[in-house]
């Protein structure tokens, strides 16, 4: 399953979204977009992992706070969101 996680902290690294769905099940990949001009991330990852550990979470994460923010989870086909 793909999710799309929205409202990251610009300082939020990829090894800190996999440590955030670790407890979850495997994560199979995660991308975090970066901006090109100052390298900061624009608050958006897609991650895959596992069908049952995306569903849990969705439901535990959707709204959490995370680095000061609350960020959104759901699921996503696209590959990439630009």
């Amino acid at each position: 399953m793909r999710l799309f996680i929205s409202n990251l902290n610009k300082f939020t690294t990829t090894s800190q979204i996999v440590a955030l769905l670790l407890p979850f099940g495997l994560v199979k990949s995660a991308q975090l977009v970066i901006n090109t001009k100052n390298g900061f991330s624009e608050g958006r990852a897609i991650v895959e992992m596992e069908f049952n550990a995306g569903q849990s979470a969705i439901e535990e994460l959707n709204d959490f706070r995370f680095m000061n923010c609350f960020i959104k989870v759901e699921r996503t086909s696209a590959a990439l969101v630009s």
